[in-house]
């Protein structure tokens, strides 16, 4: 009886490869979301497609925005879309006349109220917001909404591909579920906290929570308030690679509970912009080491701790080929507004202050850190964006937290955004800077442009190409560019791998249309893998692998490739 079996599983495991060539398992259903139909909101929409228990109709529903006029109609939400026992995917597609991306933008409701998120999700599960461009403030408003999206959900997956997200005052992801994941890529995140450059970042853990994997890679943080990443959780994997961090003004990196991080081939321009005063580090304010800020800090907590099982020797933590550098302008302010009178100075932000830089260095306690290769050299941004962007910096660091009576011996270095508007400083503050659009009534792209001009960082990263975000450099990336309008693909394919028949290696070349969690796996007639040939997160783009066979005996094959409920198979030959 189990040879039976056996063979009965071999002829349908084989029968389902002989399928046609493009065979999709659960192909989800798409569902154009039209922007504000009479009666109906953005959030309305796409929770309609819910029962009554909140269970979603098609759980492979994926909801793509796209208009074909020549008017750009924000999507506007009132409340919260809230995702519960289900998955949920937003692509944006370009007007075709006017080749912007839709926008989604919060509006204050009938009783003068404000939405506080986009998004609240509770359950398992991924949410992907793709080619979006997202408004934290409503029309006419100078009120930003706080997390864009909030967790609370365990071992779920957040991804965001292509998108600009603008001034949301809060976190783009906000954890307080354990085992998450988060994948950033090809964003911008720019003009943070209603413009008061006080608050916004990519993520942030709460207090107790672990994180599995949070991967930023390949975007843009400009003129922002605080961290990439933070909080007081704990995180498993991290990959902070090829970003550019153009002006912020307090912890940027903001978390020591790391066990396996990469920090590479990122630039950080005019970050951690308040630095410290000589008060505030004298009470351990300013982590344990009661050093200056600086821009790597793992000393605020030495230790991951035993709950997570993990020994400091067997934290691997890399911080390598990164460019920083401030501006004389900013940094003639901290020598400028030192109050010896009153006994205390202004401490400057440094790369890394020398509590973190002895963990770096004493591979005895800590074997796996390392870092290089790391610099101060200035990108050479454009002047026209620079000059008035770090003025208006500098207007804010005086106008808030410095001078008295907005600062004082004490508090001075504590950021009062509430006293923005009360304080002499307020009128003409971001005078020059780009600033965002409450109304949606100008251009796209983005108006800044952070291509920078210094030669000798344009093959400087470890790949050879330029460090910092990619997508300023569009003949650099593989994948589809945010700013320069390249297609992405349409379609989720798998191609013939060529050559076919082959002897040992070929090729095999796919597409996503969105990002998502991949796997390419070789298969025998038997139905056992052979090859694992990729498996992960994958941007939106087209990708090719070789596929190394030389192991293997000649005969027929097959290559499967999955993303989510969609799964392709094709067959291949091996003749030795």
């Amino acid at each position: 009886m189990k040879a039976i079996v056996t063979v009965t599983f071999i002829i349908a495991f084989a029968a389902s490869f002989m399928a046609p060539r493009n065979s999709y398992a659960q192909a989800a259903d798409t569902v154009i979301v039209y922007a504000n139909p009479t009666g109906e909101t953005f959030e309305q929409q796409i929770m309609g497609d819910t029962t009554a228990t909140g269970q979603r109709v098609n759980p492979n529903t994926v909801y793509v925005l796209q208009q074909t006029t020549k008017v750009d109609t924000p999507y506007y939400f009132t409340d919260p879309i809230l995702v519960r026992n289900y998955n949920l995917t937003i692509i944006g597609r370009r007007n075709p006349v006017t080749g912007m991306p839709p926008v989604i933008q919060p509006i204050v409701r009938q009783n003068n109220t404000y939405p506080s998120n986009l998004i609240s999700a509770s359950t398992p599960g991924t949410i992907k917001l793709e080619h979006l461009y997202i408004l934290g403030t409503a029309p006419d408003s100078d009120n930003a909404i706080a997390n864009l999206i909030n967790e609370s959900g365990d071992s779920s997956t957040l991804i965001l591909d292509h998108d600009v997200i603008d001034n949301c005052n809060g976190s783009v992801g906000n954890f307080s579920g354990n085992w998450d994941s988060f994948y950033m890529t090809n964003c911008e995140n720019r003009n943070a906290s209603n413009q008061f450059w006080q608050s916004g970042g990519a993520m942030w853990a709460l207090y107790g929570v672990s994180m599995d994997t949070v991967k930023i890679l390949d975007n843009t943080f400009f003129c922002m308030g605080r961290q990439a990443y933070g909080g007081p959780g704990y995180y498993k994997y991290l990959d902070l690679n090829h970003n550019t961090f153009f002006l912020s003004c307090s912890g940027l990196l903001l978390s020591s509970h790391l066990t396996n991080a990469n920090i590479s081939n990122n630039i950080f321009y005019g970050v951690e912009a308040h630095g410290a005063d000589s008060t505030y580090i004298r009470s351990g304010g300013a982590n344990d080491a009661k050093q200056g800020f600086g821009i790597v800090m793992t000393d605020s907590l030495r230790t991951v701790g035993t709950q997570y099982g993990v020994s400091e020797a067997q934290r691997t933590i890399t911080v390598d080929n990164n460019v920083y550098y401030w501006p004389d302008t900013l940094l003639n302010l901290y020598k400028a507004i030192d109050d010896t009178a009153k006994g205390w100075t202004v401490v400057p932000p440094i790369w890394m202050n020398a509590q973190t830089a002895y963990m770096f260095s004493n591979h005895t306690a800590w074997p796996g850190f390392k870092a290089a290769n790391n610099d101060s050299v200035d990108p050479g941004f454009s002047s026209s964006l620079v000059i008035p962007s770090v003025d208006s910096l500098i207007k804010f660091i005086l106008g808030v937290g410095w001078n008295t009576p907005y600062g004082s011996l004490g508090n001075a270095g504590v950021f009062r955004w509430w006293q923005l508007q009360t304080n002499p400083y307020y009128t003409g503050i971001f005078a020059g800077v780009p600033k965002t659009w409450n109304g949606w009534n100008s251009g796209y792209p983005v108006p800044e442009n952070l291509a920078f001009s210094n030669s000798q960082l344009t093959t400087a990263s470890l790949d050879g190409k330029p460090v910092g975000d990619l997508n300023w450099f569009p003949s650099q990336l593989p994948l589809a560019v945010k700013t320069t309008g390249r297609p992405v693909p349409s379609a989720f394919t798998l191609s013939q791998n060529y050559p076919n028949p082959f002897n040992p290696t070929t090729e095999v070349k796919f597409s996503l249309a969105h990002a998502g969690i991949i796997s390419l796996t070789v298969y025998n007639v038997l139905g056992q893998v052979v090859s694992v040939v990729a498996q992960g997160y994958k941007p939106a783009g087209q990708y090719t692998y070789s596929v190394n066979m030389d192991r293997f005996a000649s005969g027929v094959y097959f290559y499967s490739l999955r993303e989510g409920a969609n799964v392709i198979t094709k067959k291949m030959l091996l003749l030795k």
